[in-house]
């Protein structure tokens, strides 16, 4: 749910499981830990089911770190939607004997979106379902005047879905540097604010987030589900250099309407991405994106018919030169149709050359031999009596070589 923090220790963190927090929740299992606080999976004792127990690490004297629990508070407070996670409650308690604020919110019980990309391919249904809730998700968070900023797989948590046919329900948590548009601004101005791999160009230079900077990064998010290939990868200064000069790859493989959205929403330009209420329209009309799986079958079906068109157009083209009267006879009887098979389509002619390169290579011969006796005796008149006897040859074939040797005697 949330990434390590270089100052938590571990073992400190462990020593609450088996601890009760309020005198309600009994802490346990760390679930995870991140700069703002501590993760627990907690049972509340009074009703029996289990929790999310988010303990907000207090630093003392740090007025800032104050208003930042504050402003989580009110915002999860005041978001409601089922691909949210819920907040149940918000107190502060006493933790090892320190004054503590800790939220208490809805138990998903699943994997983070970015272990289930790690285990295999997300069925492609699935990901259609999930971009609409999130997309739905995120109306309801920028009507509210709230942009999460911090957006990435790790933060979406996958419950088991209820309906049949649909693996998971997706819910977008954390939101601890959520920034409250229009309010006084909690961190330094030009500080990177986000997982460096999912910024959007204006957060990688600074600039105050928008709503705009929640839908690059779920574009993001999307784009790596289905491709399971993070397309920001390297350190933060390749991965922000990278954003600020291209736009990320989208495969054609996935399909026309879902190259469209994804490209929509990685834009530069903030201004050209579609709101998170174009996105759950646009998202109804979604077909099933393309696989990993599909990309050769894609490249098989557009490059065979080129492949089998090519061949059966040159066949003709050799032959038509060569064509003679038995040819056109023959015509009638192999002439390919464009309903033809185009297997038969290319046996067709090569029957038809091989006959008429009978018919010309017999010929030929003939004519040299005639040739050649000619030679040794050019001076002798051509007699039909003493002229060469070749084997009879039926047919037309017969026709055409006596033509030839009477018209060499003329």
């Amino acid at each position: 749910m949330v990434s390590a923090h270089p100052d938590d220790k571990r073992g400190d963190a462990d020593d609450l499981v088996g601890a009760v927090i309020g005198e309600r929740y009994r802490v346990s299992a760390l679930v995870g830990r991140g700069g703002m606080g501590s993760v627990y999976r907690a049972t509340d004792e009074s009703l029996g089911r289990d929790v999310a127990l988010k303990i907000l690490r207090s630093i003392p004297g740090d007025e800032a770190a104050v208003r930042r629990e504050a402003a989580e508070v009110a915002v999860l407070a005041s978001l409601n939607h089922r691909s949210l996670v819920t907040l149940f409650d918000a107190s502060e308690f006493v933790v090892e004997g320190h004054p503590r604020t800790c939220l208490v919110m809805e138990y998903v019980d699943g994997p983070t979106l970015g272990e289930r990309i790690h285990s295999g391919a997300v069925p492609g249904a699935d990901v259609r379902v999930m971009i609409a809730d999130l997309a739905e998700a995120l109306s309801v968070v920028h009507a509210k005047g709230v942009v999460h900023r911090d957006i990435k797989p790790a933060n979406i948590l996958l419950g088991a879905s209820q309906l049949p046919g649909q693996e998971f329900s997706a819910r977008l948590a954390d939101f601890g540097i959520a920034y409250l548009v229009d309010s006084t601004r909690l961190t330094e101005a030009g500080a990177l604010i986000g997982t460096a791999a999912y910024l959007s160009p204006e957060q990688a230079t600074g600039a105050e987030p928008t709503a705009a900077a929640d839908i690059y990064s779920l574009g993001l998010v999307v784009l790596e589900t289905l491709t399971r290939k993070r397309e920001f990868d390297g350190t933060m200064i390749e991965s922000v250099s990278a954003r600020l000069s291209r736009d990320p790859v989208v495969p054609s493989w996935l399909g026309e309407e879902w190259a469209a959205i994804l490209s929509s929403m990685t834009s530069r330009d903030a201004s050209q991405r579609p709101t998170a209420l174009q996105i759950v329209i646009a998202a109804r009309d979604l077909p099933e994106p393309g696989s990993i799986d599909s990309q050769a079958t894609v490249q098989h079906e557009v490059l065979a018919p080129t492949a089998v068109l090519a061949e059966t157009t040159a066949v003709p083209t050799r032959v038509l030169p060569q064509a003679t009267q038995p040819t056109e006879r023959l015509e009638p009887a192999v002439r390919p149709s464009a309903s033809s098979d185009p297997v038969k389509a290319r046996r067709m002619p090569s029957t038809r050359a091989r006959i008429v390169g009978a018919v010309i290579a017999v010929a030929v011969v003939a004519a040299g031999i005639f040739g050649v006796v000619a030679a040794m005796n050019p001076a002798a008149p051509v007699d039909s009596d003493t002229a060469p006897v070749l084997p009879a040859v039926d047919g037309d074939l017969g026709t055409h070589l006596q033509q030839l040797f009477d018209e060499a005697g003329k």
